[in-house]
């Protein structure tokens, strides 16, 4: 960590250096550490850590973004005078209002925790060892890192966050079938290596001698994590106001309307202490609590600065880093929680599938939200309120706003998850019942 002082002193100086009408920094430092395990050993164990300035100047109506992973003097002089050559060469920008000014804060704990190589082998030691007892390969990583990100301008803006992250994952490898288990935890004393362990093996023995089942549509139960990597798409792709505007994506023109289930609230939280929070955006601006989906109506949009000029709405504080030509993006996702255990969800399925996580997931239509991909490490058939075996995976196409008018229960535990990045945000995510989800075909695993 380099510590808020030292990086107010760079972006001072940064400041000091531009001659443009307006400028911006971001800065980025990163200490991170991975372990790799695979064939239940510890094959990789490497630590690193990375800086990064990013230069934003404004030249009348002109812009320029350049950057570099140098703080000397030498490096700093030279990324201002990039990005004040690339403004001079752009053409003006009616649409661009100015950089965010300064605005109050709210104030989020930091909280910093340095995992140490040790604990990450203690960690991955524990799952090779319970994988070895049940002769199950044992294959994953560990990673853990420590973040700081600051954004200041030229109107006197000046925004820092530290903070900490560990996330286990591991993939166990049985002769027929295979298991999925994770925890995403700010230290990495808080991950119970045994229960991210034990539940995979319990689905690589669950899943032997897996059938194939017909493709089609059916009842499924989405675990977190499957739900977690559909939301992921729904947050790229849907409430982002650029998009919206454009008529490009499947809400435009439906702000207000009823467009999934009255049981769907969807927010973005970035301020949640149950999350990972994250006081402001990639422009310095304040993060807020944000209802996106309220009981099936779509009630906000997403903005950063520039579209919130450009459309005459209010910042709701989601800019990413510039030059960003996807536009606005929720970086906390929540769906508001249910009332039943997953268990009591599955009770309640009379013919459907369990399915733990989704892989290759990729956009088949944006203006209908439709995505493709398919289930692994874990998918299993229910009957009757039953798990009664593992089955082939599947794979689907899948329209993401049908599926939200679909959900028929919504657990009552949500598990966080990271949202792209570690350090660009943390989702929270229940199990889903959703019915109707169409499998398209079958494979031979």
């Amino acid at each position: 960590m380099m510590g808020e002082k030292k990086l107010q002193l760079i972006s001072q100086k940064v400041l000091g250096l531009s001659k443009a009408s307006e400028t911006e920094i971001l800065l980025f430092v990163t200490d991170r550490g991975l372990t790799r395990f695979a064939n239940s050993q510890i094959h990789q164990n490497v630590a690193w850590e990375d800086l990064g300035i990013s230069v934003r100047v404004v030249i009348g109506k002109k812009i320029g973004v350049a950057s570099t992973n140098s703080f000397s003097d030498t490096a700093l002089r030279d990324v201002v005078k990039r990005a004040e050559n690339l403004a001079v060469w752009q053409k003006e920008d009616p649409h661009f209002k100015g950089l965010p000014k300064v605005k109050k804060l709210p104030k989020v704990v930091h909280l910093i925790h340095e995992a140490t190589p040790a604990k990450r082998a203690e960690a991955v030691a524990t799952i090779i060892k319970l994988a070895r007892q049940k002769k199950i390969t044992a294959s994953g990583a560990l990673d853990s890192a420590v973040s700081e990100v600051a954004v200041a301008n030229s109107h006197g803006l000046w925004a820092y966050h530290a903070s900490s992250a560990s996330d286990l994952s591991t993939i166990l490898l049985g002769r027929d079938s295979t298991g999925f288990g994770a925890q995403l935890a700010r230290r990495v004393d808080e991950i119970n290596a045994t229960d991210v362990g034990i539940k995979a093996i319990e689905k690589v023995e669950r899943g032997k001698k897996p059938i194939m089942v017909k493709p089609g549509k059916w009842d499924v139960i989405l675990e977190p994590q499957a739900v977690n990597e559909m939301m992921a798409f729904f947050a790229w792709l849907g409430p982002n106001a650029r998009i919206y505007h454009e008529q490009a994506s499947h809400f435009s023109g439906q702000l207000g309307q009823k467009v999934a289930g009255e049981n769907i609230t969807i927010v973005d939280d970035p301020l949640d202490e149950a999350g990972f929070p994250m006081p402001f955006d990639f422009e310095g601006h304040p993060k807020t609590r944000l209802a996106i989906i309220k009981n099936g109506t779509l009630t906000n949009l997403v903005y950063d600065s520039y579209h919130a000029g450009k459309h005459e709405a209010k910042n709701t504080g989601h800019a990413l880093p510039a030059p960003n030509t996807g536009g606005p993006m929720p970086l906390h996702l929540k769906i508001e929680p249910g009332k039943l255990t997953m268990e009591e969800m599955i009770k309640k399925v009379k013919k459907g599938l369990l399915v733990t996580r989704f892989w290759y997931v990729r956009v088949l239509n944006p203006k209908t939200l439709a995505i493709t991909g398919m289930t692994r490490d874990g998918t299993f058939l229910i009957r009757n309120g039953k798990i009664v075996g593992g089955v082939k995976n599947l794979r689907f196409n899948q329209s993401i706003p049908e599926a939200l008018k679909n959900v028929a229960e919504i657990s009552r535990d949500a598990v966080p998850l990271s949202s792209f990045e570690l350090e660009l945000g943390t989702n929270q995510m229940p199990a889903l019942h959703i019915k109707n989800w169409n499998f398209t075909s079958g494979t031979e695993f």
